[in-house]
């Protein structure tokens, strides 16, 4: 094998590559990424749940194909002085790494056993701007359970309906819905579940742009296709929560509150229960036309009021903080609908208008 590239295409292809290397694999080629270098080079990293490639061009002089340990060498190229980079083997299975006047030469390893990444074709196909796809994933992955009680649950719900894309996540403690219109498809009612560990390194991968994610869905496997970037993991099988029977369908109290104004609030109380106990629930007096966020613990407490519009009774309902304040910075709205029924039954936020999101976080007794 004998290729030059450039070494901040290198760089952030490794960077990313790396993202699907188990560094406690019990295989050695698991660590590591594998170069091919035919046509173009194409970098994989692989944890056989996971799996990242990674296309660039390059000028090749010598094909092949081995593997080199993903940490040294994302550490040597990350050192190398600016410019290109040159790769070539040895007859010593060691490859010489080089740019300008620095060279590094390491032991590579053969490209036997490493596992064959089957690409998803010829499956159910959508289409995605990579920012769209990025915040609906920023918007819901806080609330997907990392409890292995119910596997199914460590991942998000895709819904496919037409030209409309729901994502949900959900944790026992609270829910996060996000919709999103999407190019036209054929499917009347398709759905998959993906791993939460995808979505966050996906998260990662995405730019904020224009650019078109193609995903591609067959049997148990996903494929996500964007820029030189191939992103193919396992879906989670199994009978997601039906979520539809846990919202309320309707409310005794509607509430249209500041979004900047409650959150901020909420983020003082937070101290007050972070200097004592994270368990403590703040208090919302929901009275007339305000809404007090009140905290008492052993070691201090809280009290603040803020201005809202509210319809119906009135409520003094124990929530979470911590699950209340995802919620909140995850709406980009000025302001959202607080709907409540009793002080035990879940706080559920929706936009103002539209359904473009949904949260819902179950109370906490007082």
């Amino acid at each position: 094998m004998k290729f030059t590239c450039n070494k901040t295409i290198l760089l952030n292809s490794i960077g990313i590559v790396s993202k699907a290397v188990s560094n406690t694999a019990a295989l050695d080629i698991l660590k590591g990424i594998k170069i091919d270098a035919e046509d173009n080079i194409k970098l994989t990293g692989s944890d056989l749940d996971l799996s990242v490639e990674s296309v660039f061009d390059a000028d090749i002089r010598e094909r092949g194909s081995l593997i080199i340990d993903a940490k040294i060498l994302g550490e040597i190229v990350r050192k190398l002085p600016d410019g290109d980079v040159e790769f070539v083997t040895t007859d010593n299975n060691e490859i010489k790494i080089s740019c300008a006047n620095t060279k590094f030469n390491i032991l590579y390893l053969s490209t036997e056993g490493y596992p064959e990444i089957k690409k998803v074709e010829n499956g159910d196909s959508i289409k995605i701007y990579s920012r769209d796809l990025k915040e609906i994933i920023k918007n819901t992955i806080f609330a997907i359970s990392t409890s292995e009680s119910r596997p199914i649950l460590t991942g998000s719900k895709f819904e496919i309906q037409k030209s409309n894309m729901r994502v949900i996540s959900i944790d026992g403690s609270r829910l996060a819905l996000r919709n999103q219109i999407i190019p036209e498809t054929k499917f009347e009612d398709m759905s998959f579940v993906v791993p939460g560990r995808v979505l966050n390194e996906l998260m990662k991968i995405l730019k904020d742009d224009e650019t078109i994610v193609e995903i591609n869905i067959k049997n148990n496997s996903v494929m996500f296709s964007f820029d030189t970037f191939t992103v193919i993991a396992r879906l989670l099988e199994g009978e997601f929560f039906d979520y539809t029977k846990a919202i309320p369908t309707n409310c005794t109290i509607k509430a249209t509150i500041n979004i900047k104004s409650f959150t901020d609030m909420v983020e003082r109380a937070a101290i007050i229960i972070n200097y004592d106990d994270p368990k403590i629930p703040i208090i919302l007096n929901i009275n007339d036309n305000q809404i007090n966020v009140e905290c008492i613990s052993k070691k201090g407490n809280f009290d603040e009021s803020i201005t809202i519009d509210k319809q119906g009774n009135n409520l003094r309902i124990g929530i979470d903080s911590r699950l209340l304040l995802d919620a909140l910075k995850s709406i980009e709205h000025e302001k959202a609908v607080f709907e409540f029924n009793t002080e035990i039954s879940p706080c559920v936020i929706k936009p103002v208008e539209g359904n473009s999101f949904l949260y819902m976080v179950l109370p906490r007794r007082l």
